[in-house]
């Protein structure tokens, strides 16, 4: 069977927009394992239902067994999103979000390669004022809902 890996030389191969990665990290009590397993499994199977799903793990950690990580692939920063707003995801994610940390945990892939596989690099999604731009932002001091500015506000007064 012919190879159609890139040769070596070439590069890794340039795919437009970065698939996600999700991670979620839980710090789950001894007395919950056996029911968070369980749980797990069934967050994976409601995940792996949703579009732009690509793949699934959840494993515990072998020097601190409380310590459970959620890992998740997608095709996208929107596939990611879109499955967490699936109802039956809803249902069996959060009984298990009160044992998740919190931390940053969905990463965009830059660049990836299998064990036998091509190494690809794909462009960033992120909008160049991602990291700057917040809820809220632009918000004039003072400002009130309902005000000739349209703009809503925490602001009391």
């Amino acid at each position: 069977m012919p190879d159609h890996r890139p040769a070596a030389a070439a590069g890794p191969v340039v795919a437009a927009g970065a698939p996600v990665v999700a991670v979620l990290r839980f710090e789950v009590p001894e007395a919950a394992w056996s029911d968070f397993a369980a749980a797990g499994e069934r967050v994976v199977a409601a995940l792996a239902a949703q579009r732009g799903f690509r793949a699934a793990r959840l494993g515990r950690s072998v020097d601190e067994p409380g310590a459970w990580l959620l890992v998740t692939e997608w095709a996208g920063p929107g596939a990611w999103r879109r499955a967490l707003s699936a109802f039956d995801v809803r249902c069996e994610l959060t009984p298990t979000l009160v044992w998740a940390q919190d931390a940053p945990g969905a990463f965009e892939v830059l660049y990836e390669r299998d064990a036998d596989g091509p190494a690809y690099s794909h462009d960033s999604a992120l909008a160049p004022d991602a990291a700057v731009i917040a809820p809220g932002a632009g918000v004039r001091a003072g400002a009130r809902a309902g005000g000739d500015n349209g703009v809503w506000s925490l602001d009391a007064r």
